[in-house]
This record gives structure tokens, C-alpha cells and sequence, in this order.
């Protein structure tokens, strides 16, 4: 296991060399230029000084060995918008952006889940039919109408929600408030990758019921409580983990559209705002924050995989 994992972490640092130098070079090479030198009435001296201060008046392949060298040494330069250091802006709006995260996978888990046993448990009722109309429904559904959707009739028809923001302003910390302000994004967050859950689940669990060991363990008269919770469930969870690796990069991408759209001061917004900015050294220290965070999450799976299948061994 250990020299498995340390060829894996090998194989990731070259992932996210290629993944950070192909991001350099595809905002190097897009047309258009840098958000503070959008003014057309800008004085081609002071446009000058701006580019040679923030390193821009070199050639890109320079910019980029530059940019690598301090990257190398642990730091990842200082945002061209805001003129802070872009690990300290990251760090700022990382809580949100986890919170945002947590909510989400909490509820991709725990519905989405249940919602696939239950179908599972009871294959071709009503029960199972509704539910799989849900999550097609889901499915089909685009993030960005959803949220414009629950805003319509919870916050502007309704008012039981707020439309915007992580809190009230001037208010001490509620948790009350806080959750008002994060259910909506949340199940917006949540909402494809629950749908998915449940159907893999579903299919999962169906195909595990029909394997030749579960039709023994019924003929040997077993309660169906038995059969599903120490037979099925921990052999279902293999595949299930398999697609469970590749949610966490579709949650990371849909906060960027899902915090833009509510407000949510984290980096998905973060990551949007500075990709319409041209800001270079933010772009790519958020993409580098999110490949790692992926990176780490193929690991975390490849370790739970011979936890739970004991026949797999690295």
C-alpha cells in the first residue's frame, strides 16, 4: 500500500504540473487583455508601467518560468486585481467554499443514497417509479435555472429565504441564519449528483441482489434485513465509491456557477471573477487548490477501496 500511494502522489504532482501549465498558457494565449487595462482612455505610458511592474511586457515562456520558479518556493505570487497575495485570498474565502461543499455532500449522500436503496428495495413499485421520474427530472435540469427558480418562489414570492449572501449583514453569528442562507445554494449545489447517487445505487444494489450468493442466503432462509445490511450493502458501496471519486470535481465546478449566482462570497466566485479579470496568479492558484483537492480525493478512494473489498490489495 505504501509504495502504491507513493507512486500515485508521484503520478499527481505530474498531473497537476500539466494541469497548471496548460491553464498558464490557454489565459496567456486567450484574446483580449488584463481587466486593469480595460480603459480605453488610458495612458499608453501608465499601460506600459503596469504591464512591466506585473511582469506581462515578457515573452509568455518567461512569465511562465518566472511564475513556476516562485511557485517552487512556495508562493503563488499576488493577485493583478486586488494586489494581495492570492494564497491569503484562497484562505479567506476557503471556509465558505467547504462549507458550501459539506452541505452539499451531505445531502448527495444521505438522499441520494437512501433514495437508491429504497428504489432498490422496492424494484419496478410506484415508489421506484416516482423516485426514478425524480431523479431524471434532476438530471435534466440545469443548475443555474434551478437556483433561478428557488429564488423566484422561496425568496421572492415566498420570503422564507434570502436570495443572496452567507449572512445578514450587522447581525452577530447565528447558526439559524447562516443555514437560511445556505439551503438554497446547497440543494442547487446538490442536486445533479444526488439524482446520479440514487441511480447508481439503484443499479448497483439490483445487480447485487441477483449474484448467485445473495439467492443462498435467501434459500437459507436468512430475514431480507440481513441479506440487504451485511450482504449487499458493503459489496454495493464498491462501485458506488467509483463514481463517488469523480463528484467532488462536478461539486467544485458547479460552485463556481452556484456561488456567482447566489452571492456566496467563496472561491468558485472568487475563481469567476478573477477568469473575467484576466488575474493570472489567481486563476492558477485557485486551479491549483481544486486539483489538489481532487487529486487528494482519488487517493482517500483508492485507500477506502481496500478497506471496504478486501480482495483488493496494492
Amino acid at each position: 500500500m505504501f509504495q502504491y500511494l507513493v507512486k500515485q502522489a508521484a503520478a499527481s504532482v505530474l498531473v497537476l504540473l500539466v494541469v497548471v501549465t496548460i491553464t498558464f498558457f490557454l489565459i496567456g494565449l486567450a484574446p483580449g487583455g488584463l481587466g486593469l487595462l480595460a480603459d480605453p482612455n488610458m495612458d499608453p505610458e501608465v499601460r506600459a508601467n503596469i504591464l512591466r511592474n506585473l511582469g506581462l511586457d515578457q515573452p509568455l515562456y518567461v512569465q511562465y518560468l518566472n511564475w513556476m520558479g516562485n511557485i517552487l518556493q512556495g508562493d503563488l505570487g499576488r493577485s493583478f486585481t486586488f494586489n494581495r497575495p492570492v494564497l491569503d485570498m484562497i484562505l479567506e474565502r476557503l471556509p465558505a467554499t467547504l462549507l458550501l461543499g459539506a452541505a452539499a455532500l451531505l445531502i448527495t449522500v444521505g438522499i441520494g443514497f437512501s433514495a437508491g436503496v429504497i428504489a432498490a428495495r422496492f424494484p419496478n413499485s410506484l415508489l421506484d417509479q416516482v423516485l426514478s421520474f425524480i431523479s431524471f427530472v434532476l438530471l435534466a435540469t440545469p443548475g443555474f435555472w434551478l437556483g433561478i427558480l428557488l429564488i423566484i418562489v422561496f425568496a421572492v414570492m415566498l420570503g422564507w429565504l434570502p436570495a443572496a449572501g452567507m449572512q445578514t449583514v450587522g447581525k452577530p453569528f447565528d447558526i439559524a441564519d447562516r443555514l437560511s442562507y445556505l439551503v438554497m445554494p446547497a440543494i442547487v449545489l446538490a442536486a445533479g449528483t444526488t439524482a446520479e447517487l440514487m441511480r447508481y445505487t439503484r443499479s448497483s444494489w439490483l445487480e447485487i441482489m441477483n449474484l448467485d450468493y445473495i439467492r443462498t442466503a435467501r434459500s437459507k432462509g436468512l430475514a431480507e434485513r440481513v441479506v440487504h445490511n451485511k450482504h449487499v450493502l458493503r459489496n454495493a458501496l464498491i462501485p458506488i465509491l467509483t463514481i463517488f471519486g469523480l463528484f467532488l470535481p462536478r461539486l467544485i465546478g458547479g460552485a463556481a456557477v452556484t456561488e456567482t449566482l447566489f452571492a456566496w462570497p467563496g472561491m468558485g466566485s472568487m475563481a469567476v471573477a478573477a477568469a473575467v479579470a484576466r488575474d493570472t496568479p489567481l486563476v492558477l492558484g485557485i486551479t491549483i487548490f481544486i486539483s489538489t483537492a481532487v487529486i487528494l480525493s482519488n487517493l482517500l478512494i483508492d485507500v477506502l477501496y481496500s478497506i471496504i473489498d478486501p480482495r483488493i490489495r496494492y
